[in-house]
């Protein structure tokens, strides 16, 4: 009998997932643990593997579309075995409708107002885009829901049917696909990125502090530290800053903290943070038990969960569990201040700026200096002013003598 392929439920927040590829065409034989398609949640990217041994024998997933929990995308069999004889007439269950689908967000009245047209939400935009009336299409996919190549498809043959488009006259198109504005869909973890800064935004009074750091000191220090060093085991300066945060939090718990319904929660370990741009957005991968580890241990660690962030394979154990950020954009060589929104329910973030030579006044002469700018951003609700401030002060100490801050 034809064995389900579901969609997981890689975490207690997942819901969804969009399926980015197929591995394995209809009629392939499949082993089991076999990847047989790759979906994408709002964090990171999994490969589905074959539940069991047998060819693949049909694909209700579409490349492209997005599925919920649970929701049967494939079935493997035997060879020849046909589907009916799991659904009477081969007919897919409207649960197994892309979400959107079920949701009504992409139904519309067809030829005949209580027929539905079901399509796909990448299909309805193209077809938006180039005026065409998607109802007069034909689709091809499950249930006879329109795919984005119908809408190709269609575009393609003379004379599409086209809406009317307000401020056109004689129903002429006033904008062509050609002058269109290009529409980034506002979904997956874009979307997700920004619903959680708006919300920390929302419920946080934040307050941020900008300083100024000298970190000659650091910088030759570092220099000594990558002598000879091999390539994999050179420490950045993310690494040092990542270091010193973690012994900085130790000596001020507030600072490592969350607001819960109980009350204010004093983490007893640090797990670190790091916010790490990838192509799509941004994900914070964690290095646990930070304020235990040595300057060598962070960077290798460190290395790695980035590598993997931007490769999409952390897993969720992997950026969940933080209890405090460090926001890195010296690299770039353009920010000196920022503002980080913080990571909630964290307490706090601290931003890292580009190091840069300045004038700098020592005692009683000017000399040029590497300075940084850090930015501490806090959420008032839990940390004072001045608690902030002395935060920052232990942080500049520990920049001040490199050699004697990593044993910490």
């Amino acid at each position: 009998m034809a064995k389900e392929i579901l969609m997981p439920k890689l975490g207690l927040t997942m819901k969804t997932g969009t399926v980015l590829k197929w591995f394995k065409e209809v009629g392939d034989p499949v082993a089991e643990k076999e990847p047989v398609l790759e979906i994408e949640t709002e964090k990171l990217s999994h490969q589905i593997e074959a539940p069991v041994s047998g060819v693949l024998i049909k694909k209700l997933a579409v490349i492209g579309e997005k599925y919920p929990v649970s929701c049967v995308l494939g079935y493997l069999g035997a060879e020849g075995e046909e589907i009916g004889a799991v659904y009477s007439g081969g007919t897919v269950p409207d649960h197994n409708a892309p979400a959107a689908d079920r949701d009504g967000l992409s139904a519309g009245s067809g030829p005949t107002e209580t027929e539905r047209v079901f399509i796909s939400p990448v299909a309805k935009k193209l077809a938006a885009s180039l005026n065409i009336d998607f109802r007069q299409i034909s689709g091809t996919g499950p249930n006879g829901r329109i795919e984005k190549a119908d809408v190709e498809s269609f575009a393609a043959a003379p004379s599409p049917a086209k809406t009317d488009v307000p401020g056109s006259a004689d129903g002429e198109a006033s904008i062509t696909p050609d002058v269109a504005d290009t529409v980034i869909p506002y979904t997956g973890m874009r979307r997700v990125i920004g619903e959680k800064m708006l919300t920390s935004w929302l419920n946080a009074p934040m307050v941020t502090h900008h300083v100024t750091a000298d970190v000659t000191d650091l910088a030759e220090y570092r220099a000594k530290l990558n002598k000879g060093a091999e390539a994999s085991d050179r420490i950045s300066v993310n690494d040092l800053m990542l270091k010193f945060t973690a012994a900085t939090l130790t000596k001020m718990p507030i600072v490592n903290s969350t607001l819960t319904g109980e009350g204010v929660m004093l983490n007893k370990r640090v797990h670190l943070g790091m916010a790490t741009a990838v192509p799509n957005g941004l994900v914070v991968p964690v290095i646990r038990d930070a304020d235990r580890m040595g300057l060598l241990e962070i960077s290798r660690e460190a290395k790695a969960l980035a590598a993997r962030a931007r490769d999409g394979t952390l897993g969720f154990d992997e950026m969940s569990g933080g209890t405090f950020t460090v926001s890195n954009l010296g690299g770039y060589g353009s920010v000196d201040y920022f503002t980080p929104i913080i990571n909630p329910p964290q307490a706090a973030i601290l931003g890292i700026g580009r190091v840069a030579e300045a004038a700098v006044p020592v005692a009683g002469e000017i000399k040029i200096r590497a300075v940084m700018g850090l930015s501490f951003t806090y959420d008032h609700r839990i940390i004072d002013g001045a608690t902030a401030a002395e935060f920052m002060a232990l942080f500049l100490k520990l920049l001040e003598n490199p050699e004697r801050s990593v044993l910490t």
